[in-house]
């Protein structure tokens, strides 16, 4: 069942849910919350991987994220006006790790997880906030990371804490969890979801 604006604030006001920073009543539409754009973003460097004559490989059943992020993610830069300027797809960098601004917490015992989803207004522009991981699990407590690609023709300026880059539509699971949420990106700090 997903909840509607009425469902998710009373889950907030039950204690089941927090946001923080709390959301203003016009983030809310009929089933979703607006969450906006953190003041972190990363990339995959590009001055290492994109070494003519070098091919980097992942053995995926080897490959430990939190090592390879390390080692081959660099952070990106605001603004001196405190925004940050995401690219076509045709510039680099064309795939970003940002973070959303709002922390998240979904407590156990609530039964509810999430998913996290883009906004049509951003999609009709390009914008992908998520290439395959809407989920957030029931238990999850942290910021949200987006793998954003903008594979529109503008260059778009973001406010971190003002612009509304997605949204999360909650969802109460039928019975509650087995166990408790293991995640590695449980708590991350960064966008590539170190601690």
């Amino acid at each position: 069942m997903i909840l509607s604006d009425q469902g998710i604030k009373t889950a907030l006001e039950q204690g089941q849910i927090e946001i923080t920073p709390p959301p203003s009543d016009d983030f809310y539409t009929t089933s979703a919350v607006d969450l906006t754009i953190g003041d972190q973003f990363q990339a995959w460097n590009d001055e290492i991987l994109g070494v003519r004559g070098t091919r980097h490989e992942l053995d995926l059943e080897e490959h430990q994220y939190q090592l390879t992020s390390r080692a081959y993610i660099r952070n990106l830069q605001l603004d001196r006006d405190g925004k940050f300027v995401f690219p076509p797809f045709s510039a680099l960098p064309s795939h970003i790790l940002a973070k959303t601004h709002e922390k998240i917490h979904l407590k156990a015992g609530s039964r509810l997880a999430a998913r996290v989803e883009g906004r049509s207004s951003l999609a009709r522009l390009g914008v992908i906030v998520h290439l395959t991981a809407p989920t957030i699990h029931a238990g999850f407590n942290g910021t949200i990371t987006l793998e954003m690609i903008n594979h529109g023709p503008f260059w778009l300026r973001m406010t971190p804490g003002k612009t509304r880059i997605c949204q999360l539509i909650f969802e109460r699971l039928e019975t509650e969890p087995a166990g408790a949420i293991a995640t590695q990106f449980q708590g991350q700090t960064t966008p590539s979801g170190n601690k």
